[in-house]
């Protein structure tokens, strides 16, 4: 397979027990460990509501997204079924400022909802 991120051939190690499975693998272990997944988490109290941040790296990498787009999905999947009652918003990247959170108390006010904002990368 070839990994998103860097383009180079990697080879999936199978045993009998999965010899015969059909997985796409989309990122190589070297690019997997160079970039880490780390979660971090920000609870941002607004006028009447919450805005709960969620940062999928901790670190700004410049990598293709898409090659993490299964730990992705399963990591935003787990977060809506956590948080049911919040309104979600999924951004690749987030720049934290003033005016971003007069505008996100907003939606919150309109929608009558604390907020989940999940993103790949939190700019402060």
């Amino acid at each position: 397979m070839i990994c998103y991120n860097c383009k180079k051939e990697f080879i999936v190690k199978r045993s009998f027990l999965n010899f015969f499975e059909t997985k796409k693998y989309y990122i190589c272990n070297a690019c997997q460990n160079s970039y880490p997944i780390e979660l971090y988490h920000e609870d941002i109290p607004l006028e009447n509501y919450v805005v709960r941040f969620v940062s999928i790296f901790k670190s700004i990498y410049k990598l293709y997204l898409n090659a993490y787009i299964r730990e992705i999905s399963k990591i935003v999947e787990r977060l809506i079924h956590l948080h049911r009652n919040y309104f979600f918003i999924f951004l690749e990247s987030y720049r934290l400022t003033d005016f971003s959170l007069e505008l996100l108390s907003f939606i919150a006010d309109v929608e009558h909802k604390s907020i989940l904002l999940v993103c790949c990368e939190l700019k402060k």
